[in-house]
């Protein structure tokens, strides 16, 4: 973990709990949205097309959202 997410880490836990689940929730957000650009880009550099449909449904199924 870098400093800047530890200093970050430090300054959460220092808030309330509402608050600190709710910046637990939009950080969750923004990696599982880092994952799925990850898996977009890594299909596309290998020049292979996936149907939306069936990324969506992996995704789905492997990080249950």
């Amino acid at each position: 973990m870098n400093q800047t997410l530890k200093n970050a880490i430090q300054e959460v836990d220092a808030l309330p709990e509402d608050e600190q689940e709710e910046l637990g929730r939009a950080l969750m957000d923004m990696a599982i949205r880092k994952k799925i650009d990850a898996l977009l880009a890594e299909a596309e550099s290998e020049g292979g097309e996936i149907p939306a449909e069936e990324v969506f449904r992996d995704l789905r199924q492997r990080y249950g959202a």
